[in-house]
């Protein structure tokens, strides 16, 4: 009998480990070859560029947070991103006190802008949704990998939307209606550097 009970804990635990031992390859959280970057301005530039009668103008993002992570042998990523709507840095006075008007942006109401996305088309593009002046709406950017001595050191996405649909509606007869979004992210600890 005591021989019968010891197969039997014995059976039991190899059973366990190998049940144990399979977690991760049946979906656990891990994933090998995936890479985590905490977001930051120090790491990832975040400017639009909008069309104001003759010249464009510019903002610059001063405040972000977010995580990346990704997979680039396997060409996945994955993004959340938040944006104080406050922070973003404007040309001069004149044009901040527009663009963050009540008839425009919106800080006070819409503190925030948020994106969350995930690679697609083969890590060429990132699909998601981005949140601005209160709506959700589907949101893509073309997707550029930056390399150097063969590495990966960043990412640079392009992206554009009509603000109409996010119901940004004001300053009509001065600024277009498409926005670019176009975001640089470093890799290799460098502060980004603006890709065109």
């Amino acid at each position: 009998m005591p021989r019968l009970a010891n197969r039997l804990v014995i059976r039991l635990a190899v059973t366990v480990a190998l049940a144990l031992a399979m977690v991760p390859i049946l979906g656990g959280r891990a994933r090998a070859g995936e890479e985590q970057l905490i977001l930051t301005p120090g790491n990832m530039l975040a400017r639009t560029h909008s069309t104001a009668l003759l010249f464009t103008i510019t903002g610059t993002y001063r405040q972000l947070s977010g995580t990346l992570v990704f997979d680039p042998a396997a060409n996945t990523c994955r993004i959340d991103v938040t944006f104080v709507t406050a922070s973003l840095a404007l040309p001069n006075a004149l044009v901040r006190a527009q663009v963050l008007s009540r008839g425009f942006l919106d800080p006070e109401q819409y503190p925030q802008t948020s994106f969350t996305g995930h690679c697609a088309a083969g890590g060429t593009r990132i699909d998601g949704k981005l949140t601005m002046h209160g709506q959700t709406h589907p949101f893509s950017m073309v997707l550029t990998k930056r390399m150097a001595g063969g590495r990966l050191v960043g990412f640079h996405t392009v992206g554009r939307l009509d603000r109409q649909r996010w119901g940004i509606d004001g300053l009509n007869m001065l600024v277009g209606r498409t926005i670019t979004v176009i975001d640089d992210i470093s890799l290799d600890g460098r502060r980004p550097n603006p890709a065109g």
